[in-house]
């Protein structure tokens, strides 16, 4: 047997208790005075030693509650054999539908088979095979899998890397399967006069890219529109679009001395975006003089100022060098807040694309946003996705048994057959 909070077992000190209380207890005694106990017989009759038999019975059924309640907060656990398999696969639910990768399952020696999301279901089981694996969660629990040795086929998608990086048993072997094609679909549009602005992500296991495809309203792929939803056809394909909302942004530009040549680049980019008619904006600048204080409209703010960035609710673009940033602008920890993480000039305005990096900060809405996270195909290199191995010998796998519910049934007993002798005997 074994404990999952063997600290509790301490409290076991605490049945000396009800021991103390009984041998310190000498109970109700009357005195009767007489004139001589000379001739009283000392007795010792079958009445008074069956009295001191149901004293101990009881303090035995009481000390005997208490340690029940003590063991229940132990979580005891009971030991039992079980068989191992020799070798387990898991699958990730989306390769269902990769006919080379089944085709190859299929040749593999038939093992215990399963899928790679929550509680490992046999493949006979349904699953959801829409949604991308938390991988890190799950091989967090691949030590409740009783087996020799475990293959998990997965996509690796960088979408499915959430939270720290955990450390698995050297037995759990890691295989990425390569996607079969590229995914290009619509996650949102936008109507813009006589025109439909369709935004399309496109992705790959290298790269996720966000395409702008722009329109007519009578094309023959349109089927119809509102204003809420696009539905059109494509190659046979019939999807139905998002139509994000097209009302004036109202961005303000707050600038030092020392940001004043990053304020004109901004500002123009900004103006650029709202000739080529892809959004309405109205541009605000403030300079050193002026303090800034929140009100509306204001949809977007531009913080090129030293000092403390504004924490407020819209969308905050902020001055933040740093060398190592894959991009121009880089989304922070906080929400809504973006870093701009170099000085601008005309070489990186052009070759890291300002205008284009701002479009994505402008039209950055939930749903698009979501439904791009959903199309991202991009996988982690092996090298990178692999768990760390745990380098300490892992432990024998045994399966324990909760005999949690036993304990409360005798609780149960023990307090009845207590009671009912307590008030027996008045006591």
């Amino acid at each position: 047997m074994t404990f999952l909070q063997p600290t509790y077992l301490w409290a076991l000190f605490s049945l000396t208790v009800p021991l103390l209380i009984h041998l310190l207890n000498k109970g109700d005694v009357k005195t009767v005075k007489v004139g001589s106990v000379k001739f009283l017989k000392e007795s010792d009759t079958k009445q008074s030693r069956k009295i001191r038999l149901h004293e101990v019975f009881l303090l035995f059924l009481r000390m005997l509650l208490l340690g029940l309640i003590i063991l229940y907060l132990a979580e005891p656990r009971w030991k039992t054999k079980v068989q191992k398999a020799a070798l387990t696969y898991l699958i990730e639910p989306s390769l269902a539908s990769n006919e080379a990768f089944i085709a190859f399952a299929d040749s593999l020696p038939q093992n215990d088979m399963r899928w790679f999301a929550t509680g490992f279901p046999d493949l006979e089981a349904e699953v959801d095979r829409g949604t991308v694996p938390t991988y890190w969660q799950l091989a967090q629990r691949l030590p409740e899998i009783l087996s020799d040795s475990i293959v998990v086929f997965t996509k690796g998608l960088i979408q499915g890397i959430k939270g720290r990086r955990p450390a698995v048993d050297p037995n759990v072997h890691w295989i990425i399967v390569e996607n079969e094609s590229d995914v290009v679909e619509p996650v949102g549009a936008k109507i813009i006069g006589d025109s439909i602005m369709l935004f399309k992500a496109k992705s790959s296991s290298q790269i996720t890219d966000l395409q702008v495809k722009v329109l007519p309203k009578n094309d023959a792929s349109v089927v119809s529109l509102t204003s809420d939803n696009l539905v059109w056809n494509a190659s046979g394909k019939t999807s139905r679009t998002p139509i994000l909302q097209n009302d004036t942004l109202h961005v303000t530009v707050a600038f030092d001395e020392s940001y004043e040549r990053e304020m004109r680049y901004v500002t123009s980019a900004l103006k650029a975006i709202s000739t080529y008619g892809m959004q309405k904006i109205n541009i605000k600048t403030m300079d050193a003089d002026t303090e800034f204080k929140e009100g509306k409209p204001l949809d977007v703010l531009v913080w090129l100022k030293d000092g403390n960035v504004p924490d407020i609710s819209k969308i905050t673009l902020a001055m933040v060098p740093d060398s190592l940033a894959n991009s121009l602008i880089e989304p922070a920890e906080s929400k809504n807040l973006f870093h701009l993480t170099e000085r601008l000039n005309i070489e990186n305005a052009i070759t890291k694309n300002l205008t284009n990096s701002l479009v994505k900060l402008l039209l950055f809405n939930r749903t698009m946003e979501d439904n791009l996270i959903k199309k991202d195909q991009r996988v982690l290199p092996e090298t990178e996705f692999i768990p760390n191995v745990a380098t300490s010998k892992s432990k024998l796998k045994v399966s324990t048994l909760d005999i949690s519910p036993w304990i409360w049934l005798a609780v149960f007993l023990v307090l009845v057959a207590e009671r009912i002798l307590s008030k027996t005997r008045k006591q």
